[in-house]
């Protein structure tokens, strides 16, 4: 039995996220689908990162096991002629049978993008927000953050047991029109991330200051905004 490895990109715009999904189209769906075919076997695709509806990667990763012995370029080749222009599996190989795409990983990159104009050629990539962000304002409320938490309020899972999580790198970097927000972490829970993006423009417009970051870790804070997802890219998963 093999087990292969994928790397892969996608614009998530027009998917129902990655999990497969009766009747809908999804990325995990298309690819199972392409692959079975080119294969002559049914398999299951691992995804490292489950991400939401309308969230992009560039560096997604998945496994499945196989007793297929197909070269597996010639593999990625006939999985790309038969996906959509907006899926695209980038690499191929054979990884350790012990390999898991999800539980195997030590950390996962997201970057989001916001800009402060409504460019079309831009929109489906990026949030657009009416107003500049105090950037400066922002890093106060980023310094809270960092290191080991229960970010079960920063997500959609109040009730899951282990809500844990550490969050090793939280990046800014203005740009002329926006900014750019890369987020680090072992482990992600359902829309943290978008709920942490979404928090800190809050606090850069000012509705919130830096350290309400504290009231919401002791669950004092309830409504905050989640960012919308067509801003969000899965950049990198680490082993």
């Amino acid at each position: 039995m093999r087990n292969i490895r994928l790397l892969i990109e996608y614009d998530g715009t027009d998917f129902h996220g990655w999990q497969y999904q009766p009747d809908q189209r999804t990325i995990q769906g298309e690819l199972e689908t392409a692959i079975s075919r080119v294969i002559s076997e049914a398999i299951t695709l691992n995804g490292a990162g489950r991400t939401d509806r309308g969230v992009h990667a560039a560096g997604q990763v998945a496994n499945f096991l196989t007793g297929s012995g197909l070269d597996l370029e010639r593999v990625r080749r006939a999985v790309n002629r038969l996906t959509g222009g907006d899926i695209y599996v980038k690499q191929i190989d054979e990884a350790p049978v012990d390999f898991h795409s999800r539980y195997s990983a030590v950390s996962k990159t997201y970057q989001y993008r916001i800009i402060y104009e409504p460019w079309p050629r831009q929109m489906r990539y990026c949030w657009f927000v009416k107003y500049n962000l105090d950037i400066d304002r922002i890093r106060k409320g980023v310094e809270l953050l960092l290191g080991e938490h229960d970010f079960k309020y920063f997500s959609m899972l109040t009730e899951k047991k282990n809500t844990v999580c550490r969050l090793f790198e939280l990046d800014l970097t203005p740009e002329p029109t926006g900014c750019i927000i890369t987020i680090k972490a072992d482990r992600f829970l359902h829309k943290t991330a978008r709920g942490l993006i979404g928090f800190l423009c809050d606090i850069g417009r000012g509705r919130y200051c830096p350290d309400d970051v504290r009231r919401v870790f002791e669950g004092r804070i309830r409504d905050i905004y989640f960012a919308p997802a067509q801003g969000l890219c899965l950049l990198k998963v680490d082993y």
